[in-house]
């Protein structure tokens, strides 16, 4: 199966109505629903191999002092004080609204990294996750925009989205929307099994609706940006010129610059804005370096 598929109802409809373009309620036929539910979740947290900054608290105000939530652990004879305390995240979850962030899910959870890559490889992008689990009547964030294009799955009751349009000219920054941010372009309740595309840029706030706690898995398709132009161009032009690091005199230092400016204009020649961007997307992926088989495979 397309892993995009797991994630839209209709392929053709995302790629050519709604992608970049409008936020909109997808209903595929197999959400991932079963990828990190949220009696695995507890499981995690139980086990106690947790850290911070994978795993924070966060209010609609600002984060959770890490102090508040992480016990202090003798390793190798010194303190390390970034593992998450289970029962600390529990009581302040439930006494204080405290809403639990999991960054970067991708690069820890077996599964999550399965699905992440897949739609890698459907976009050409770097793929990203994200999981939020949010008290009743509790945001985590107030209104923000994200430099992602964002499909968040439902695991877990519902949310209120409310999402706002896209930023005016390539000049915004993902942040918070202070004042009013408008009419929504889209104001619906997330249900368990459905799932939210928000296209990059587009303000947005969620906030758990209908009595209990609401938990979601989020996708986040990272674009390249104008730093990513100029450093993979940097590159390219840096690469293979063979110039001596300090020339020895004036003669010497006029070839060597001749000597780069010829191969600037040999990188430049060959090189179209198309395979720029592409070489920059390429850029931002990480790569995977797999090894096949298991440890119980191994001799004993």
């Amino acid at each position: 199966m397309d892993p995009l598929a797991r994630f839209v109802d209709d392929e053709q409809v995302f790629h050519h109505t709604l992608w970049r373009r409008t936020p909109a309620v997808l209903h595929p036929r197999t959400p991932p629903m079963e990828t990190l539910t949220v009696a695995e979740l507890d499981g995690i947290l139980d086990a106690g191999l947790l850290t911070t900054p994978y795993a924070t608290l966060v209010r609609e105000d600002g984060p959770v002092p890490e102090e508040r939530y992480c016990s202090p652990r003798v390793v190798q004879g010194g303190i390390d004080n970034r593992h998450v305390d289970a029962g600390a995240v529990r009581r302040l979850i439930g006494e204080e609204g405290a809403v639990l962030l999991l960054r970067y899910v991708d690069q820890w959870h077996a599964g999550v990294r399965e699905l992440a890559d897949g739609l890698a490889e459907c976009f050409q992008r770097q793929v990203e996750a994200f999981f939020l689990f949010t008290p009743p009547g509790t945001r985590g964030r107030p209104a923000h925009r994200v430099d992602a294009d964002v499909l968040a799955v439902q695991i877990h009751g519902s949310e209120r989205w409310r999402v706002y349009p896209g930023p005016l000219d390539g000049n915004w920054r993902p942040e918070r929307v202070d004042g009013d941010p408008g009419d929504p372009l889209l104001d619906v309740v997330l249900r368990q099994g459905e799932v939210l595309y928000v296209p990059r840029g587009f303000a947005y706030v969620a906030e758990a609706t209908g009595g209990s706690a609401s938990a979601r898995l989020s996708f986040t398709v990272r674009e390249a940006g104008s730093a990513h132009l100029y450093a993979v161009l940097e590159a390219l032009l840096l690469d293979g010129d063979g110039l001596p690091a300090r020339p020895n005199d004036d003669a010497a230092l006029s070839g060597a610059a001749s000597d780069l400016i010829a191969h600037c204009h040999r990188t430049l020649a060959g090189l179209t804005p198309e395979e720029l961007v592409r070489l920059a997307r390429g850029a931002m992926r990480r790569e995977r370096h797999a090894v096949g088989g298991t440890l119980s495979a191994l001799p004993a």
